[in-house]
């Protein structure tokens, strides 16, 4: 055979087996099913629910003041419907106008005026999202409450202030006129027909506080819990749920790994997540953040299980509170802190995460009271030893949270109406001579 054919058969070969190999790379398909049916792709955890900002963050009351008349609600619809109308006001021209405003409460309740508060400061540039507010014209500051003057100064421009209590900081906005008396024909006509309430501004301490005027009809309920499953919150909280151990303890059980303890406590129906590894550093992060970057870690594994709010944040310690409310919008307090979740930051991320083991399942039963008027309650707290009204900050309705008795995988939570004093940064309940009720039932 020629040298030339010789050449020609392999120089065919190798085409043909380019051709092959090239119709094999095109047609290759990877086996995912059998990936798939290996087990070892990563699920997300989820407990409950994600949420976004303007639904943990947001007013617990909103009044209605108009010269020495005040109106009053914690309705969470009525207060929802406000607030997504104010998102729509395209707010404009932030200015700073603290050092014109020497007392708040006169500067809040000397005008016809609509308020929004909220249960305790709130970054501004952390709630733009919330009001749809421009990125570019939002000053550094906090805020407690949103007050609206229903009086607009022109035929073209409204206020809108942005008031933080704590901080005597005061923010004047503008919105337009047209928004204001729009908002007043639709949403005012009849607020006057809710709670009537009387300001109390104690005479050595700028503080206040609305009360209210007349003895308030409440429900009183019991409810079965739904205890949150242990493996989920493990698989939750845990890098990598593989290397961690489980022990039991005279309380409930423990996870571990190399660097953090998770422990269920059956006895106060609590979880504690703790990094035991020691982080030495002055670095903080700035309250906007802190704030952003807590619901995130709750959303990250769904851990709105209820009705959680945000309640307060102490930017110095890096700690961030929110609570249970009711549909109805009052607070729920607890021992043990079995009503909250409680974050606790450090440089490195989450260092302490508190909440309870459980959420709210069916409810059994309803019964109404009906508790004393808020006058009559802070002249009882007069008579109360170690009370000093001048530091007495809120007085507010809100509910006892306590486990009463077990039902088989259940127990039954008990949530009881009665008044609470917040002094010196504290919430407590008024002592039970003062909080008493008269029940009523309840169809």
């Amino acid at each position: 055979m020629k040298y030339e054919t010789i050449k020609s058969i392999v120089l065919l070969i190798l085409v043909v087996f380019s051709i092959l190999l090239t119709w094999m790379l095109w047609t290759y398909q990877p086996n995912y099913d059998t990936l798939k049916e290996s087990g070892n792709t990563v699920e997300e955890v989820s407990l409950g629910e994600t949420k976004e900002l303007s639904k943990i963050v947001r007013p617990e009351r909103l009044f209605l003041h108009q010269g020495e008349k005040h109106y009053g609600t914690f309705d969470s619809f009525e207060i929802e419907q406000t607030m997504k109308e104010l998102s729509l006001w395209g707010f404009s021209e932030f200015e700073d106008i603290s050092e014109l405003v020497k007392n708040i409460p006169s500067f809040i309740y000397d005008k016809n005026a609509l308020e929004l508060i909220f249960p305790d400061i709130v970054p501004l540039k952390e709630y733009r999202s919330a009001l749809q507010l421009p990125s570019n014209d939002i000053p550094k500051s906090n805020f407690d409450r949103i007050v609206i003057d229903l009086e607009p100064e022109t035929r073209e421009g409204g206020v809108v202030y942005f008031i933080s209590s704590k901080e005597h900081e005061v923010l004047r906005a503008y919105v337009s006129a047209s928004y204001i008396n729009d908002f007043k024909e639709r949403y005012l006509v009849d607020i006057s027909g809710n709670e009537k309430f009387a300001l109390y501004e104690p005479i050595n301490r700028e503080s206040f506080a609305m009360l209210r005027k007349e003895p308030v009809k409440i429900a009183l309920y019991k409810h079965l819990t739904v205890n949150l499953s242990t493996e989920k919150l493990r698989d939750a909280l845990f890098s990598d749920p593989n290397v961690v151990s489980k022990n039991y303890s005279s309380f409930g059980e423990e996870y571990t790994d190399t660097t953090t303890l998770m422990s269920i406590n059956n006895e106060t129906n609590t979880v504690s997540y703790v990094k035991t590894e020691d982080v030495e550093s002055e670095t903080t992060t700035k309250s906007s953040h802190l704030l952003e970057k807590s619901i995130d870690f709750i959303n990250s594994h769904g851990g709105w299980t209820d009705n959680y709010r945000y309640v307060g944040m102490d930017e110095s310690e890096q700690v961030i509170l929110f609570r249970l409310y009711d549909t109805n919008g009052y607070p729920i307090f607890g021992d043990n802190g079995i009503s909250e979740i409680l974050q606790i930051w450090n440089a490195s991320g989450i260092n302490k995460y508190f909440r309870s083991n459980f959420m709210l399942g069916r409810r059994l039963e309803a019964t109404e009271i009906t508790l004393p008027s808020g006058i009559s309650v802070l002249e009882e707290l007069k008579k109360v030893e170690d009370v000093d009204l001048d530091f007495l900050q809120d007085l507010t309705i809100g509910y006892h949270m306590s486990k009463v008795t077990e039902i088989t995988q259940n127990s039954l939570i008990h949530l009881e109406p009665a008044w609470y004093y917040k002094y010196n940064d504290e919430w407590k309940m008024v002592p039970s001579s003062e909080n008493g009720g008269i029940k009523h039932g309840l169809e």
